[in-house]
């Protein structure tokens, strides 16, 4: 029974990778907030997991702020995913850095550590602005099975987000620009840490309703929509649910003093249903939606 369970945990990780492309670090998942709104969030971008998913949002947290995730995707034994990320205001620039684990146990494991920075080109009074952001990515890719090779590489990304208005947010970001190469095995063929990228837009209603839209392409090339929405049901409580292409989410948030928990589902048309979980704490209080107020 546990040689089925690892087999299904190895198919379960090639999975995540799209053929052809065999890309590492493919769907990588940040935050159970990002997770249950179908995975759209760089045009909302304002959480600590924004210091990958849109390096530019990080001006907007105004408090050091910190987000650790941990999921056991669809439930297989010894397949497990973990993020852990911190945002940190710095006078005229914000800072942030992140940690990214996908493994499988005995066979493979891949590793991200980010390192970002993002700055305000324009801030007004009305919350209107236009920010920057730019990231390093430190990739490491170690396999187990068999053989006992790594392989390392840098890769480069920027982002930007703009809020024309307080109730409308616009962000791309573009990630490992330089596609930095992964020769796991001296000799053999490289994997490309392929670039993707992402654009969406959001609407803010009478800050109780967030929607948020976005298009993205993934490492197999194809550009992919998703969407999702967010009602602060109080101070405390919000609740979500989203499309990632076809896959329905859903998920909810909960707010005491410093510390928000999220939960989220997704769905999948095989594997049926996984979930994950998110911790995000903040050094002020805030509301359930938004680490910092």
């Amino acid at each position: 029974m546990r040689r089925v369970t690892r087999l299904l945990a190895a198919l379960l990780m090639a999975a995540a990778v799209p053929a052809p492309a065999q890309a590492y670090f493919e769907n990588a998942l940040l935050s159970a907030r990002t997770a249950s709104l179908g995975g759209a969030f760089v045009a909302i971008a304002d959480d600590p997991s924004t210091v990958i998913d849109n390096a530019a949002g990080l001006t907007g947290i105004t408090v050091p702020s910190f987000m650790f995730t941990w999921q056991n995707p669809y439930g297989v034994d010894g397949l497990d995913e973990g993020f852990a990320s911190a945002a940190l205001p710095a006078g005229p620039v914000a800072l942030g850095a992140a940690w990214f684990h996908r493994g499988l146990d005995g066979a493979l494991s891949e590793d991200m550590l980010t390192l970002s920075v993002a700055r305000d080109l324009k801030r007004t009074a009305e919350d209107a602005s236009l920010s920057i952001g730019l990231s390093v990515e430190l990739a490491r890719v170690s396999a187990r099975a068999g053989i006992d090779e790594s392989a390392t590489a840098f890769g480069l990304g920027a982002s930007v987000l703009l809020r024309p208005f307080a109730f409308i947010g616009m962000g791309y970001s573009l990630q490992s620009v330089n596609q930095p190469q992964l020769d796991l095995v001296a000799g053999g063929t490289s994997t490309p840490l392929r670039r993707t990228q992402a654009a969406g837009l959001s609407y803010y209603w009478d800050q109780r309703l967030t929607v948020t839209v976005e298009t993205h392409e993934g490492a197999d090339g194809i550009w992919r929509g998703r969407g999702g929405i967010e009602l602060d049901a109080s101070r405390h409580l919000a609740l979500r649910a989203g499309l990632d292409d076809s896959r329905a989410t859903a998920g909810f948030g909960v707010a005491w003093k410093r510390v928000v928990f999220d939960a989220a589902m997704r769905s999948h048309e095989t594997l049926g249903a996984s979930y994950v979980v998110s911790l995000r704490y903040s050094l002020a209080s805030g509301e359930v939606s938004r680490v910092a107020p």
